[in-house]
């Protein structure tokens, strides 16, 4: 399995990134409700991009982005740690 990685509240990470077809970037926007938390997506390519909001259940042991598979292993308001599938 890949290593885990901790996203701090705010902070964005590079998931996927190639010279055609751009970068896709994740955000961790924190804890949105009793029971969800919220990643942004962040597609972009050369001048131009946009982003999506994604809300997840609280209790998630996995999620998909951009179709790959994180595990959650650990969600709090200030950050989250996920391992990347393989």
């Amino acid at each position: 399995m890949a290593e885990r990685f901790t996203i701090n509240t705010g902070e964005r990470k590079t998931i996927k990134s190639s010279f055609w077809n751009g970068t896709v970037d994740i955000i961790y926007c924190g804890i949105s409700g009793e029971n969800t938390f919220s990643i942004g997506l962040l597609l972009s390519k050369g001048y131009q991009g946009h982003g999506l909001n994604l809300f997840f259940p609280g209790k998630a042991t996995y999620i998909m982005i951009d179709r790959q598979k994180f595990y959650v292993h650990n969600v709090t308001n200030e950050n989250i740690t996920l391992q990347l599938s393989e």
